[in-house]
């Protein structure tokens, strides 16, 4: 410091005091006096140099909360310098015309460029001054400075600058932007496009009188670029067409058009003043728009699609030729451009300046299977809010729509959207096709053609959307509101932009039970019935006030009143479920002569329908009243395999012998899943029990038929006992058996005890009187079912164990309907086929028959390897089989039904370290 006090007033501060200033600047100890008082040395020294600048900058860009003084050095310093300061984060400086136009005529040509370019935005000058340095160096020698006071010029304009008075001066800009065109470096002339787009447009828009002549002039201009040798050049001609508010319809028209037309109407158009005009600006227009959709570059054409969106605006009939140049660059090899052509479409739909023609729907619709994501969002966009023509039309989308829908199936939820909007926008059509579609998704449901659940889905969609805000339904059957019920939380996101969940599913319900639809309306084929409507299908919201009064009501009820009104709620749940289960059980007695006459194939997809009904319907409950529908998907899966099975008892599959595997595979799939059902399940009322055992009786007999197995003798034992069950429940019940149960009865009659005696053929010829019957809920049941998770442990985490010493493996077990007379049991295989059970007293667990949680280490003894992986799953007894056990030596003892999911525990052998 001593010797920045030795520095006189009069000399520049040296490079040595300059470097101790720095090092105190940037020590954060340096007291804050200290810190002043070289800021104001170094503000306030008449000779400030390039390094006193650049410490000031670079103090200032580490403190921007610091005010600091703005500087500028003394007119006799380097220009140099002077520009340096005003580039600096000191900026903020107000200049004097002299030392404006001073500083712009230095002689370093990067530092004129930079005041040229800058001036306005980085420092502030009088418009007048500014305006006249930037038009005088448009004639300099170097491009650069060309340029940067053309660039100057728009940053006039862009920050909404004002000339008060200025017309003359707003022309000769603009006109010597106009010369400038023709510059023969590149960079000038995209300056120069932009100039004339700019100023032309104020120019326009101070003469009234004139506005119309001079924006078709500088239409004109900025048009005749559109063939420029660079692509610069051409890219900034197109975006300056964007900022056009107004031209000759002629003019938009010859853009179109290489050849030159004649005045369109001859007459003078919006202030042309001769004919002969018209032609000199016609001739540079002619063919822009088009020679620019056909430039080499992408950027070019995306940038031409872009302006259309403004021009289209202008004229209606510009808008209707520019769409048939728009449509042949859907075939453009660039997706940003064919994006961008669909972009300008939507923004013209928008407007009411789309107007889809049948010569345009080939190449349009095409776009909804291309190969980019956002070309077909966009074009879906497009056909939610157009409006077609024709029914041809119409069902041509509605098939390219469905097209998307199996090549994207990831496209299904903003496809569903564009059915909705279609349903909505053209209602007239719905109701002529509403035939046919009802034809299709009916035939679908019953399973007589291949079940497509996204195909189903978006015609109901397109079916329901057109009567959806209506009062009346019009021509639409009410069962399509039914069918729809089923598929509510796929397709209520369609709807979303109506509509809420609960507002569609009360409206679908309320009008799937109008009256107004005449069954005549759909021709159905003879002998073919209209499928039972649904009843509770949601709670009945009188006079279509859906969602609010519901709302209202329930904030106004009592609290007793309110605990009613949701023990109402659950019960209409509950109602829909049964009656949906209802109906979709009752269909497989009517597959029954199918499977014996072998069309398995054919049931097979009938079931798989009804199979995805039901998950459906289970999705859309989330965690409510799920039993019921459980038990269903598991009632279809043991149909399934029965009807896979019985194809081997026919003649054509009982000479065949290489599918003996394969039977006795599905056999013990099927023997597994009936168990599962008697098993698995709690609450059968008498009738819905017998019908479940007598699929068990079935499936046993098919196992002595056709199961070539060992333990035959056990077989025949665990059918006794359960014939003995089934008829101990007629008894009470006082019901009659089936022919197929009297059958079986005589051949057990007249067979030994243990089985020795039995013939195969005896129990076959049984198997000729079974008829499937419906299985109907007659209340509520239960499923029995655990939870098990094995906490803190994965391949990474094992769990330590001693060799030769039990581990304890951890369990967090929830159980849910367990009953106490259940005996449950905790199976731990190794993958060399070692099984270990241990036992679960429920009387050692607290919690209800509804809900148990508890934790339970399991003990493992065979603890011999470094490292060992366990299957780790809990089963419960088939206690209604009263035979030999199947266990001995500590284990169950008698067949286990699992009841979760198998969860793997890592073990592994504790280090000695």
């Amino acid at each position: 410091m001593a010797e920045q006090q030795d520095d006189t007033p009069e000399q520049p501060l040296s490079l040595r005091a300059l470097s101790a200033m720095r090092s105190l600047l940037l020590n954060p100890s340096t007291p804050k006096r200290t810190v002043s008082f070289i800021l104001e040395t170094l503000t306030r020294s008449p000779h400030l140099t390039h390094h006193a600048l650049k410490l000031l900058s670079d103090y200032a860009t580490v403190h921007p909360e610091l005010a600091l003084d703005p500087v500028l050095p003394v007119a006799g310093s380097p220009p140099r310098l002077a520009v340096e300061a005003l580039a600096s984060p000191l900026s903020g400086l107000d200049l004097d015309d002299a030392r404006f136009a001073s500083l712009c005529f230095g002689n370093s040509v990067p530092e004129r460029a930079w005041m040229l370019r800058n001036a306005g935005s980085r420092f502030a000058v009088r418009p007048a001054s500014l305006i006249a340095v930037l038009l005088g160096f448009t004639k300099d020698p170097y491009p650069l400075v060309r340029e940067a006071a053309l660039e100057g010029l728009v940053g006039f304009t862009e920050r909404g600058g004002e000339l008060r008075g200025g017309g003359g001066l707003v022309e000769a800009c603009y006109r010597r932007a106009v010369q400038l065109l023709r510059d023969v470096n590149p960079c000038v002339r995209v300056s120069a496009v932009r100039v004339v787009a700019s100023w032309g447009l104020m120019l326009a828009a101070s003469n009234s009188d004139m506005k119309a002549y001079w924006s078709n002039e500088v239409f004109a201009k900025v048009c005749s670029m559109a063939r420029d040798m660079s692509m610069k050049v051409r890219l900034e001609t197109f975006n300056g067409l964007r900022k056009m508010k107004m031209v000759s319809e002629d003019l938009l028209l010859q853009s179109l058009s290489k050849r030159v037309l004649g005045l369109g109407k001859q007459k003078e158009t919006l202030g042309q003043r001769t004919s002969e005009q018209f032609v000199m600006l016609a001739t540079s227009v002619a063919g822009a728009l088009f020679h620019g959709l056909e430039d080499e570059f992408f950027e070019v054409r995306k940038s031409v699609c872009e302006s259309l969106c403004t021009l289209t605006s202008l004229s209606v009939e510009f808008a209707r030729e520019a769409l048939d140049l728009l449509m042949e660059v859907l075939n453009d090899d660039s997706v940003v451009v064919r994006l961008q052509a669909l972009e300008t479409m939507h923004h013209m739909a928008i407007n009411g300046r789309f107007k889809l023609r049948e010569k345009h729907l080939y190449l349009f619709l095409d776009a909804l299977v291309d190969n980019s994501w956002d070309v077909r969002y966009t074009d879906r966009k497009i056909l939610k809010v157009v409006k077609l023509n024709d029914l041809a039309m119409f069902k041509s989308s509605i098939d390219r729509l469905l097209g998307n829908l199996d090549s994207y199936p990831q496209d299904e939820a903003d496809v569903f959207s564009t059915f909705s909007h279609l349903g909505r926008n053209h209602k007239k059509f719905v109701r002529l096709i509403i035939k046919d579609t009802f034809v299709e998704v009916e035939a679908a449901l019953e399973g007589n053609v291949e079940f497509n659940s996204a195909r189903i889905a978006a015609l109901l969609i397109l079916s329901i959307s057109a009567s959806l805000l209506n009062a009346d339904v019009g021509s639409i059957p009410p069962v399509m509101f039914s069918y729809a019920v089923t598929f509510l939380g796929r397709i209520c996101n369609a709807f979303s932009d109506i509509m809420n969940r609960d507002a569609l599913l009360a409206c679908l319900c309320e009008k799937s039970r109008s009256t107004e639809y005449s069954a005549a309306n759909i021709n159905l084929r003879e002998g073919e019935q209209q499928m039972p409507l649904f009843e509770g299908d949601a709670p009945n919201f009188a006079n279509n006030e859906v969602v609010d009064s519901q709302i209202d009501s329930h904030i106004t009820r009592e609290p007793k009143e309110v605990a009613n009104y949701q023990v109402e709620q659950q019960q209409s749940v509950h109602n829909e479920v049964i009656n949906l289960t209802n109906y979709i059980l009752a269909k497989p007695p009517d597959m029954w002569p199918r499977i014996q006459s072998g069309h398995t194939n054919e049931v097979l997809r009938s079931l798989r329908c009804l199979k995805e009904l039901t998950t459906m319907k289970f999705d859309s409950l989330g965690s409510g009243d799920v039993d019921t529908l459980v038990y269903t998907l598991l009632y279809l899966r043991v149909i399934e395999l029965l009807a896979e099975v019985w194809e081997y008892l026919l003649p054509a599959k009982m000479l065949c012998s290489q599918g003996i595997g394969v039977l006795e595979s599905k056999l013990g799939k099927l023997d597994r899943r009936v168990k599962e059902l008697i098993s698995r399940f709690v609450g059968f009322s008498a009738e819905e029990e017998l019908n479940v055992l007598e699929l068990m009786l079935l499936t046993y007999a098919l196992r002595i038929c056709k199961d070539e197995i060992s333990c035959l003798n056990r077989t025949f034992k665990s059918l006794t006992a359960l014939y003995l069950r089934f008829e101990s429940i007629l008894k009470e019940k006082s019901a009659l058996p089936s022919n197929f149960v009297v059958e079986l009865g005589k051949v057990l009659s007249s067979t030994s005890i243990n089985g020795a005696s039995c013939s195969p053929l005896q129990f076959d010829a049984c198997l000729k009187f079974f008829s499937l019957k419906q299985f109907v809920f007659h209340g509520p049941i239960k499923n029995i079912k655990a939870e098990l998770s094995i906490p803190n442990n994965d391949l990474e985490h094992p769990l330590p164990f001693v060799p030769g010493l039990p581990v304890g493996v951890p369990c967090e077990i929830t159980l849910h309907n367990i009953l106490s007379e259940n005996r449950l049991w905790l199976r731990m295989t190794v993958d060399d086929g070692f099984i270990q059970y241990v036992f679960l007293d429920l009387d050692r667990f607290e919690g209800s028959e509804e809900v148990r949680n508890f934790t339970f280490v399991a003990p493992f003894y065979r603890t011999e390897a470094n490292s060992l992986t366990l299957k780790v799953c809990i089963g419960s007894e088939c206690l209604f089989e009263n035979v030999n056990p199947v266990q001995r030596f500590g284990g169950p003892k008698h067949e286990l039904v699992l009841l979760c999911k198998e969860k793997q525990v890592y073990l592994s052998k504790v280090n000695k370290e």
